[in-house]
């Protein structure tokens, strides 16, 4: 337990990555994002809304895959095991994913009580995806944290352990998977039964229900490769 503790207090020494810039882009974003509406005026019919909120989660993406293919030989140097290691990231994460959520809940409050910052700008709070209760709204930002964090690490412990040939691999059957599943929606005219089916599905399972369940695995198999990954 004491190891897992270690790995995962390793992750703030290096602050700037883990809180500096994925705070400092979207705090960026937003500033753009509130001048430009800002700039063109309220209008009673037309309520803005952006897609600058990601830019956090796809920072996070990024530093998952960046915190085991860095960190992954330094922390097996040190006589970490693979267990210790994978757990002490995984804590980091699930910590990382519990705060920020709940600043960007208490931010999405605050946009709503302001009506948009001013401008009826929704940029915390995405109206077609807006989760009424508290708990689910709050999971609603959490749990896609996770999501996006689990995929990078299974990205980066299928480099570490396959190295560049596990990649190559990996795209390819992820381009075939995407594109062959494309194909065949197209032939079936499955397009408008896929959108409806989305279209039919509450906000919480969007945003919390179904990245659960894609989580859950994602962390299963990313433990069993580590375990024989290589630094």
């Amino acid at each position: 337990m004491n190891r897992t503790l270690t790995v995962a207090r390793m992750q703030f020494v290096a602050w700037r990555s883990v809180v500096g810039w994925p705070w400092a882009i979207l705090l960026l974003s937003f500033a753009i994002n509130l001048a430009l509406f800002s700039a063109m005026g309220e209008k009673d019919d037309f309520e803005p809304t952006t897609g600058g909120l990601m830019s956090i989660y796809v920072v996070m993406f990024v530093a998952s895959i960046s915190a085991i293919t860095m960190d992954f030989p330094f922390a097996i140097g040190l006589g970490v095991s693979r267990r210790s290691f994978y757990l002490g990231n995984v804590l980091h994460f699930v910590g990382q994913a519990i705060v920020y959520a709940a600043v960007l809940y208490l931010l999405a409050v605050i946009e709503q009580a302001t009506d948009g910052w001013g401008v009826n700008l929704r940029f915390f709070g995405i109206p077609f995806l807006l989760v009424e209760h508290p708990v689910l709204r709050y999971l609603g930002f959490a749990i896609p944290f996770l999501l996006l964090g689990f995929v990078g690490i299974a990205i980066a412990v299928v480099f570490k352990r396959w190295g560049m040939n596990g990649m190559l691999t990996l795209s390819a059957v992820t381009l075939v998977a995407v594109g062959g599943s494309a194909v065949l929606v197209t032939w079936q005219g499955w397009w408008s039964a896929i959108g409806g089916w989305f279209a039919d599905q509450p906000g919480a399972a969007l945003l919390v229900g179904w990245p659960a369940l894609l989580t859950l695995p994602l962390a299963v198999v990313s433990y069993l490769i580590i375990r024989r990954a290589t630094p």
